[in-house]
């Protein structure tokens, strides 16, 4: 995250368990309510921040008891920066195409009666951007809205 003039800064934890993640959409609402940015977008951040939430509970922390996914969040005028981490090795972000990733989404539904892998496909969908990254030992996903 950039060192721009950012209005509000927070961050929130929540234990490595399924249902967890609504505290998250929780603060977001409340947050939004007393800022008054983005409330336009807010469906669409609270989709997108939480599906990477429920991502780093089952796939970075393996629902593992006494771990915990963080959520740091920045909010400008005209941006709002959702960085959730997880205590999991991450993937090689390096190697992350997003062409690919549509490629091996559509390859699941095809062949299996319950596919996997949406989420992330639905996170590009409703962010301005989604980076990947290491950080104090944490993998996290970086998800931007611009408010246009």
């Amino acid at each position: 995250m950039t060192d721009e003039e950012w209005l509000v800064g927070t961050e929130w934890s929540i234990p490595s368990e399924f249902g967890q993640e609504k505290r998250i959409s929780a603060n977001m609402v409340q947050l939004s309510g007393t800022s008054g940015l983005f409330g336009d977008r807010l469906d669409d951040m609270i989709t997108a921040v939480t599906e990477a939430c429920l991502n780093a509970l089952e796939h970075g922390n393996k629902l593992a008891s006494g771990q915990q996914v963080r959520v740091k969040v920045n909010v400008s005028v005209n941006r709002a920066v959702y960085r959730i981490y997880d205590e999991g090795p991450g993937f090689d972000y390096t190697q992350w195409d997003e062409a690919r990733l549509a490629e091996t989404v559509a390859e699941k539904k095809l062949h299996e009666d319950n596919p996997r892998g949406w989420g992330l496909k639905l996170i590009l969908s409703l962010a301005d951007r989604v980076r990947f990254g290491n950080e104090e030992g944490a993998f996290y996903t970086e998800i931007e809205f611009i408010d246009k």
